[in-house]
């Protein structure tokens, strides 16, 4: 099981767990649709720990490192 800051960009993944403690966050990806069970792409990964853009049903989200960390995944069997 990886992380979305080890993630391979471009790589279609499915979230397994949101281990995130910051309940407005965890509120706010959910509403964004980051939820158990659906799919996601990194797009992108900043340089020396920096912010990581994963596309979730079309929708770019920028997130920081750690609490991408925090995001585990699944590589999709499509």
């Amino acid at each position: 099981m990886t992380h979305v800051a080890e993630a391979q960009l471009g790589v279609n993944y499915v979230v397994t767990t949101l281990e995130i403690n910051n309940i407005n966050l965890k509120h706010r990806l959910r509403a964004l649709g980051c939820i158990e069970g659906c799919q996601l792409q990194v797009q992108q990964k900043g340089l020396f720990k920096g912010p990581c853009t994963i596309n979730i049903n079309g929708q770019h989200i920028s997130i920081r490192y750690c609490d991408a960390c925090k995001i585990c995944l699944e590589h999709c069997h499509e």
